[in-house]
């Protein structure tokens, strides 16, 4: 799935939830939490197996189940405890479909699609990628991304202008405060 893709399979539906149950869209501080949730993985992964050459797969140890959710849980109790359980639990929906996203074919197309393992690494041995870049992965026909790649680009202005409108609570506080 590419990185857009990751980021509207919960921005959207988040949208559609905030829409009935407020009746507005989510604050853009929300959204922000859900474009770092979603990209995460990646941003962690790809680096360490494509350009560095740490890892043999690009959805290894971000991507892995096994490492995920204990990092998740001690987030979330951290966040719970300063008060921000709720963006934790949205940061971790938001990394978690992520992961779901991108094994979620293996339901239909079996591990050929791609390997099983490597979402239960250190537990199961990881299978290397075949394509090592993110070239490979790019389609030969980019008008197949101008629809989701311009709802991308409003939402991303939405953010943009929302956090301008009304500042997250910690940024006012910054932003107020009397220079030492």
């Amino acid at each position: 799935m590419y990185p857009h893709g990751h980021f509207l399979t919960v921005a959207l539906p988040l949208c559609v939830y905030s829409m009935i149950r407020y009746q507005r869209l989510p604050r853009g501080h929300t959204l922000i939490v859900v474009l770092v949730a979603t990209q995460l993985p990646d941003v962690i992964d790809k680096p360490l197996a494509w350009t560095f050459g740490l890892l043999p797969s690009g959805r290894m140890f971000a991507h892995s189940l096994v490492i995920a959710i204990p990092v998740l849980t001690v987030v979330c109790l951290v966040a719970t405890y300063r008060g921000l359980g709720r963006s934790a639990g949205l940061f971790s929906v938001a990394y978690l479909s992520h992961i779901a996203g991108d094994f979620y074919p293996i339901i239909w197309l079996g591990a050929d699609y791609y390997p099983f393992p490597n979402l239960f690494w250190p537990l199961l041995a990881a299978t290397p990628d075949e394509k090592t870049s993110l070239a490979a992965y790019l389609p030969s026909d980019f008008t197949s991304l101008v629809v989701p790649l311009s709802v991308f680009l409003l939402i991303v202005g939405y953010i943009a202008v929302d956090i301008v409108r009304y500042p997250p609570q910690f940024l006012s506080e910054i932003l107020a405060s009397d220079p030492p």
